[in-house]
């Protein structure tokens, strides 16, 4: 036995505990969504207005540094997936943390375009890619017949964060100043996290004497599962099969579509409703608005995702995004702002769910990080287009209406194309010659 006092201190509780210890890996990984913030667009959004008036930017200026890094922090998502694949979740989770707290920190100190083009760098990749990225895969990796339901209490999370967080930041900013608003995420990461690591955190349930899911899951015990939901137990692909398969790419496309067209919206919503004779006070209630739905379709459709195919969640997620963007086109006749927020946060919280089941489910553990890490990239990049295609459309056609049509156009063939996103069937290996 070790004589290491952490890792004897670390065996300890889930030898002790009665149930199975994915119940614990859950908020720890529920929390690591949360941590993101300080990358994520809702967050980054609220210190624009300092942004702008501390470094003297234009709006044009704002968008271009934090699109160019987006897109590159996107980049670096496939190595990210390929040191989960090769150290584990834990390691990784660990040296994330410890890089995106520094990177809060660097944030504070931004001084010119150039240094906060490298703070978005940073966050994007770091908060909203590698943290993200590795506290999905905790949850893929403790749990198969619930993963749904675990995964949509996980993503509710992201929406406690978008509720809270705003306003909170917003606070801080006022009291202390935006510089020492970034050092305080910047610890709080840190805090919420180590300790966590240190002393609560297991790669897979076999680090602890467990099973997947708690049992032991044989064939027999399956029944005939439905393609795609929770009894399917998919065999391991490789990222060059998944690849060669159909729905990689039409859930590659609505992952994609999602990020850039949720990114836009948000980073553009109070000139958006003021374009449409609403107030700012209007446009930030949307936030709270949008949480709450957002949660509430995390958590049902957690519990939908293990009893139904997986692709017909994405298309109903689409959908549901596309009657928000028809919404906001049409904002100032329709006069309901209120109906914008629900759909939208319908489809988030639909695609959320979806994002992080379908991968386990359809291509297997294995290689999950390299797969996601590859999914990440063009999530990440969809992210850093959404805001850049709104600013060049407005000040083209002096309006947001014709990005929003666009962003339909987009929308609506992904959600008839999810329909054929169907579980994939592993490539025979080929036989003796």
């Amino acid at each position: 036995m070790s004589s290491n006092p952490l890792a004897r201190a670390r065996r300890w509780l889930p030898s002790r505990l009665p149930f199975y210890y994915g119940w614990v890996m859950l908020p720890i990984a529920m929390l690591g969504i949360m941590a993101t913030s300080p990358g994520q667009t809702f967050v980054v959004s609220v210190f624009n207005p300092s942004f702008r008036e501390e470094l003297g930017l234009s709006h044009s200026q704002l968008t271009s540094a934090y699109m160019a890094g987006t897109f590159l922090a996107a980049l670096a998502q496939p190595y990210v997936g390929r040191l989960v694949d090769r150290f584990g979740n834990r390691r990784l989770m660990a040296a994330v943390v410890l890089a995106f707290g520094l990177a809060c920190l660097f944030t504070s100190r931004t001084s010119s375009l150039l240094m906060l083009f490298a703070a978005f760098l940073l966050l994007r990749m770091l908060g909203q890619g590698a943290l993200s990225l590795v506290s999905s895969n905790t949850v893929a990796m403790w749990f198969q017949q619930r993963l749904g339901t675990v995964s949509g209490f996980m993503s509710v999370g992201f929406s406690v964060a978008i509720a809270l967080l705003p306003p909170g930041i917003l606070v801080l900013i006022q009291e202390y100043g935006w510089r020492n608003a970034y050092v305080i995420l910047g610890v709080a990461v840190w805090v919420s996290m180590f300790p966590l690591l240190a002393f609560l955190y297991h790669n897979h349930p076999a680090d602890v004497g467990q099973r997947l899911d708690g049992v032991q899951i044989l064939p027999e015990n399956l029944g005939l599962p439905v393609e795609g939901t929770a009894g399917s137990v998919a065999p391991d692909f490789d990222l060059r099969e998944a690849r060669r398969s159909r729905s990689y790419w039409i859930m590659v496309s609505a992952s994609a579509a999602w990020g850039m067209i949720a990114t836009g919206v948000y980073f553009n919503i109070i000139p958006l409703f003021a374009e449409s004779g609403h107030s700012e006070a209007a446009a930030a209630a949307t936030f709270t608005l949008l949480s709450i739905t957002m949660g509430a379709a995390q958590i049902s459709g957690g519990y939908i995702a293990d009893r139904v195919p997986l692709n017909w969640l994405a298309s109903a997620s689409m959908t549901f995004l596309s009657i928000g963007v028809v919404v906001l086109i049409n904002l100032e006749s329709i006069g309901i702002w209120q109906l914008y927020p629900v759909f939208f946060g319908l489809g988030q919280g639909l695609i959320g769910v979806v994002g992080s089941t379908v991968w386990v489910r359809y291509y297997g553990r294995k290689h999950l990080g390299k797969i996601r890490g590859s999914i990440f990239t063009f999530t990440i990049a969809g992210t850093s287009l959404g805001p850049f295609v709104m600013g060049v459309t407005f000040d083209r056609f002096g309006s947001y209406r014709a990005s929003l049509l666009i962003f339909l156009l987009l929308l609506i063939p992904i959600a008839l194309a999810a329909l054929l996103a169907t579980p994939p069937k592993k490539p025979a290996a080929p036989g003796p010659a």
